[in-house]
């Protein structure tokens, strides 16, 4: 399965027999079997994005991978990584930008591995001096607007779990950083940490799966 954030909305692609039987609850969720023609995710995707009652949008089909390759191709491709990182005392480093909680990622540059990218955007955007990655995590995706074009991007965020050597942060003030903060992180205290974008709590569930 696929989760895809598009603003306050979830779109999940995930794994159907040809047979099953679609079920629909309620106005904020729509459940589709994709027929294998890339001119209904166009429609799907019209649908969540001017439907105010719609929040939840499940495409299934038989084959997701083919799914996945049909959706991801409607969209341009822009990667990220970035990484949740612990200091010696437990604690996960939080950046603030924009009106909400966030961890640390940016946009990979031509020629970085993902593991490369996710440690300078950790760095450039916490003053940290150095970070070490010990495993990969997790990947999100979500769909925005682009600015100029305003156009439809994906963009796939790869995500590492890291430690931090020290703990002096200082926010890039340039990508509209407020605040660098260390907080220990629970499933309250996550719950607390309101605005925060939806596949940021995901990052944050997986890494509390890990330690649990």
């Amino acid at each position: 399965m696929y989760k895809i954030c598009y603003n306050d909305k979830v779109i999940k692609l995930a794994h159907i027999d040809l047979d099953a039987h679609l079920t629909q609850t309620d106005k904020s969720h729509l459940i589709v079997h994709y027929p294998g023609r890339v001119k209904f995710i166009l429609q799907y995707l019209d649908n969540i994005e001017k439907n105010k009652n719609l929040k939840h949008l499940y495409i299934l089909a038989p084959d997701v991978e083919a799914l996945k390759r049909d959706f991801f191709s409607q969209f341009k491709i822009v990667k990220a990584a970035g990484g949740l990182v612990i200091n010696k005392h437990g604690k996960v480093l939080f950046i603030f930008r924009r009106g909400h909680w966030d961890l640390p990622k940016g946009k990979m540059e031509e020629g970085e591995t993902k593991r490369i990218s996710a440690q300078r955007e950790v760095i450039e955007e916490t003053g940290l001096s150095k970070v070490a990655i010990t495993q990969k995590l997790t990947n999100t995706y979500h769909i925005y607007r682009g600015q100029s074009s305003n156009k439809r991007i994906l963009k796939p965020t790869y995500w590492f779990l890291m430690h931090a050597k020290g703990s002096k942060v200082t926010p890039q003030v340039e990508e509209d950083i407020e605040k660098v903060e260390w907080k220990k992180l629970t499933l309250k205290t996550m719950e607390d940490l309101t605005p925060i974008y939806s596949n940021i709590k995901d990052v944050l569930r997986s890494y509390l799966s890990l330690i649990e």
